[in-house]
C-alpha cells in the first residue's frame, strides 16, 4: 500500500498579498543625484564650468564676441548635462526639473523679477562705488554693446537665452540641488547664489549677483519646476542689455553709479515682497 502523497502547501503563499510584489506601489526610479556621489558631480560640474570659461575666452580673443556668448554655454554645459542624463532612467527633462508651467506662477515669477530690478541695483551700487572701475571689464562691456540691431540680437541669443537657460541648469539644476540634498534648502539656496555670483568675476557686483543669484534659487526652491528661474534670469539679462544698448560709450567708460530713483525702488521693493509672499503661498518648498 503507497503511502498518500500530500502536496507541501506553504501557508505563506495563499496569505493575502504575500508574494505579490506586483501589488506593492512602485516608487519612481532613482535619479541621476541617488545614484552618482553628489561631490563627484560637484567635480563635474566645476569640469564643465572651467571649460565654458576656456571656450568663451578663446572665441573672445579671436574677435568672434556674439560666439563667446553663445556657443560655450551650449557645448561645455547644455550638452555636457544632457549626455550625462543618458545615464539616468528619468530622461534630461525629468532629471533636471524641467517640468510644465502654468499661467498663474509664470505671472507670479515675471512680477518678481521684473520687480527686483530697481532693489537690486540700488543695492549693488551702494558696494561698487567702493571699487575704483576695472579696465577689462569695462573693455568687455564695450564689446558686447550692440552696435545695431543684427548685433542686438545676436547678443541677446547668447546673454538672454542661452545664459539663462545654461546658468540655471548649472546653478540652480545642478549645483543648488545637490546642495539641498545635503544640507538645509535655505542655505542650499544662499550658498548656490554666493557661488554663482563668484564665477562672474566682477568684484564689485558681487553683492548684487548674489542677490540676484539667492532670488532665481529662491524661485527654483519653491516651484520646483527649474523654467521659473530660466525666466527669471531671462528678464534680468533682457533689461541688462537694452539698458546697455541705450547707454554711450562715454558713459560705460566713466563707470558712474547712479542709483535709481528712491521712490520707485521702494515701490518696486515693495511689489517684490508682495509677490514673493504670494509665491510662497502658492508652493511648499519642493525636495530635491
Amino acid at each position: 500500500m503507497q503511502p498518500e502523497e500530500h502536496d507541501h502547501h506553504d501557508p505563506r503563499e495563499s496569505a493575502p498579498g504575500a508574494g505579490d510584489c506586483d501589488s506593492a506601489p512602485a516608487g519612481p526610479p532613482p535619479g541621476l543625484f541617488d545614484r552618482v556621489n553628489n561631490y563627484l558631480l560637484l567635480v563635474y560640474a566645476g569640469s564643465c564650468l572651467l571649460m565654458n570659461y576656456s571656450l568663451a575666452g578663446l572665441l573672445y580673443f579671436k574677435g568672434m564676441i556674439p560666439l563667446s556668448l553663445s556657443l560655450p554655454g551650449i557645448f561645455s554645459i547644455l550638452i555636457p548635462f544632457f549626455l550625462l542624463s543618458r545615464r539616468s532612467t528619468l530622461g534630461f527633462a525629468h532629471e533636471f526639473s524641467l517640468g510644465r508651467t502654468n499661467p498663474r506662477t509664470t505671472g507670479l515669477v515675471l512680477l518678481v523679477s521684473a520687480a527686483a530690478i530697481l532693489p537690486i541695483e540700488a543695492f549693488s551700487g551702494i558696494f561698487e562705488r567702493m571699487w575704483a572701475p576695472d579696465a577689462d571689464y569695462t573693455s568687455f562691456i564695450l564689446s558686447i554693446k550692440p552696435k545695431g540691431p543684427a548685433s542686438f540680437f545676436f547678443v541677446a541669443i547668447g546673454l538672454v537665452l542661452v545664459a539663462a537657460v545654461t546658468e540655471e541648469l548649472l546653478f540652480r539644476g545642478f549645483i543648488q540641488r545637490i546642495f539641498q540634498r545635503n544640507m538645509n534648502g535655505a542655505l542650499a539656496v544662499v550658498l548656490a547664489g554666493i557661488f554663482f555670483s563668484l564665477c562672474h568675476f566682477n568684484p564689485p557686483a558681487i553683492p548684487g549677483i548674489t542677490a540676484l543669484g539667492i532670488l532665481f534659487g529662491y524661485i527654483f526652491y519653491r516651484t520646483g519646476v527649474l523654467w521659473y528661474s530660466v525666466m527669471g534670469h531671462a528678464i534680468y539679462n533682457l533689461v541688462t542689455l537694452i539698458r546697455l544698448d541705450a547707454s554711450t560709450e562715454e558713459e560705460i567708460v566713466s563707470a558712474k553709479v547712479v542709483s535709481p530713483d528712491l521712490a520707485w525702488t521702494f515701490l518696486s521693493l515693495g511689489a517684490l515682497l508682495l509677490s514673493l509672499r504670494l509665491l510662497s503661498r502658492l508652493h511648499s518648498p519642493q525636495r530635491q
